[in-house]
């Protein structure tokens, strides 16, 4: 009996800390910007994306693109417990349209 609760108690206080870290950082990950300049203007990219970067902001901003873009971006926070990684693509088509993918 001594065994198993020995076994028990650090598997039971285990458990509940993995928790608490999980509930902590829950839906962190739509606080974090993406791309360079949107990011160096502190997220006030709003009025004027045009960019690749448009499709997270504004998606009506990519119909003003001229030519195709693409931006990756990885970000590691808290320590490295949480990876954040995005990915977008841009394409004009003709004058008016321009085919997007986030």
């Amino acid at each position: 009996m001594v065994k198993r609760l020995l076994f028990l108690i650090p598997l039971i206080l285990t458990s509940l800390q993995s928790q608490t870290v999980i509930g902590k950082y829950a839906g962190e990950f739509l606080s974090i910007g993406v791309g360079g300049r949107p990011l160096g203007m502190g997220g006030a990219y709003v009025a004027i994306a045009n960019d690749v970067t448009a499709g997270y902001y504004n998606p009506a901003g990519l119909a003003k693109l001229n030519y195709p873009q693409i931006a990756l971006m990885h970000d590691e926070r808290y320590g490295n417990l949480v990876n954040y990684n995005y990915a977008a693509v841009a394409i004009p088509y003709g004058k008016d349209y321009t085919f997007g993918l986030s």
